[in-house]
């Protein structure tokens, strides 16, 4: 009983962080404002990835029965759970926080200026920090090592990738703003990197 409330609350936040993924990239389509550059391949790296680490870590699960381990410990799926809601919740914020600089793609806008505010006090990127522990926590649930190991990487490679590009840009068009506000803050752990 327990077991399958858990997972009903999983596969809930699940679907409720895709809808509202969904809802923000529907809102920038329906926002005119004006970018003065934009990086698309960031657009793309993310479902890439992503889509291409579901598809090998499904296939490796059953391949790889040796590396399996169970999740199916309530105490340990009540953790992934509140750790689940702690991470979509703290990407929302950030994007919330950004408001109108906020887009699915790299850009840079006409007025564009350094956020550090909300999450952004703690960590220069706290949406992508949010994507990454929601990732590695749902990808325990793969209940294999190699799955695990799989989806991890390739949600590190495509956030990596969208860091690097993002940084490159603000550092180009905000110069010693985002470089001063870039010495002070770390990436996406606070206080480690």
């Amino acid at each position: 009983m327990v077991h399958h409330v858990i997972n009903t609350a999983l596969t809930l936040t699940i679907w409720v962080w895709a809808a509202a993924e969904i809802l923000l990239q529907i809102r920038q389509r329906t926002r005119s404002a004006r970018t003065e550059r934009t990086e698309w391949l960031s657009l793309l790296i993310f479902p890439v990835l992503i889509g291409g680490g579901i598809a090998l870590a499904a296939p490796l699960r059953h391949a790889l029965p040796g590396l399996s381990y169970s999740t199916n410990v309530p105490p340990l799926e009540v953790a992934v759970l509140l750790v689940a809601w702690a991470a979509v919740g703290l990407r929302l914020w950030a994007i919330v926080t950004l408001g109108r600089f906020f887009r699915g793609t790299v850009h840079i806008q006409h007025g564009h200026r350094v956020v550090s505010s909300g999450p952004y006090r703690w960590v220069r990127h706290p949406a992508y920090t949010g994507i990454l522990v929601a990732g590695l926590d749902l990808a325990l649930l793969t209940d294999n090592v190699a799955s695990a190991l799989v989806f991890t990487a390739c949600a590190l490679i495509a956030v990596g990738y969208r860091i690097h590009v993002e940084e490159r840009m603000l550092l180009d068009a905000l110069g010693e703003e985002y470089r001063s506000y870039a010495a002070r803050t770390r990436r996406l752990i606070p206080g480690i990197w």
